[in-house]
């Protein structure tokens, strides 16, 4: 519980700030000497502010199904 308060707080930080973090994976979570959860690989990272985004994009191995093959319905 405590690993995933840390990458909820890390996102919850970065949300506030209008950055959406796109490439959540294990590999992109690393431990500092003291446990804590760092974030990685910020090359998906992208600043929105309050607007929206519908650029797919991240490792098609930690996609479901529908957004690997293009069905999300988003248009």
């Amino acid at each position: 519980m405590f690993f995933a308060a840390s990458v909820l707080l890390s996102l919850e930080f970065l949300h506030n700030r209008g950055i959406v973090y796109r490439d959540l994976k294990p590999e992109n979570l690393l431990l500092d000497a003291h446990g804590y959860i760092k974030l990685a690989d910020f090359g998906f990272a992208k600043q929105i502010g309050k607007d929206k985004t519908y650029t797919i994009c991240g490792t098609p191995d930690y996609q479901s199904p529908e957004v690997a093959l293009d069905q999300s319905g988003v248009t």
